[in-house]
């Protein structure tokens, strides 16, 4: 199991190319991408982290807030209203950075007490039908926040060197 995220300096790799591309627009928000991934591996992702939310809840020992789960619910909710293009599904919308590094470190915190729970025999892990989604929305993230460049950056290096689903 992964180490519980914790600060520590900032480690380049060299030869890593970011794509400024992703960078948002110059109005204080990080541009987001998600997709396109089938719609069905978006269907289970958002199913599985409804049913993780709710058990994190039920958890007073669990990891993460309140007012996260609050947020992954809103999340939730945005992605099940997306209409499909075909079989294929695909978001684009903006959020401050802070709020991005909040939840995708969140999300990290949230998988480390899953693989704990499941690990007690507590807790089913991510179907594998989600996995597309996932990795999707896990490298896409991170590749926003490194097109930001400064600590948006260090923090993806760092989820990167510890986050199996999120490496090169």
């Amino acid at each position: 199991m992964a180490p519980p995220l914790v600060p520590q300096r900032y480690r380049g790799q060299p030869g890593r190319v970011i794509d400024r591309s992703l960078k948002g627009r110059d109005n204080g928000r990080v541009r987001i991408e998600v997709g396109p991934v089938a719609q069905r591996s978006a269907e289970a992702w958002l199913g599985y982290a409804e049913s993780v939310v709710e058990s994190l809840r039920g958890n007073p020992a669990g990891r993460a807030p309140e007012e996260v789960l609050d947020a992954f619910v809103e999340l939730i909710g945005i992605w099940r209203s997306v209409e499909p293009e075909g079989d294929r599904f695909h978001w684009v919308g903006e959020r401050p950075p802070d709020e991005v590094e909040y939840m995708i470190n969140a999300l990290y915190e949230a998988g480390l007490a899953v693989e704990q729970a499941h690990a007690e025999g507590l807790a089913e892990l991510r179907p594998a039908e989600a996995d597309e989604f996932h990795y999707a929305l896990v490298n896409q993230v991170l590749a926003a926040l490194e097109a930001e460049g400064g600590s948006e950056t260090q923090l993806a290096e760092i989820l990167r060197q510890h986050w199996d689903v999120a490496s090169d």
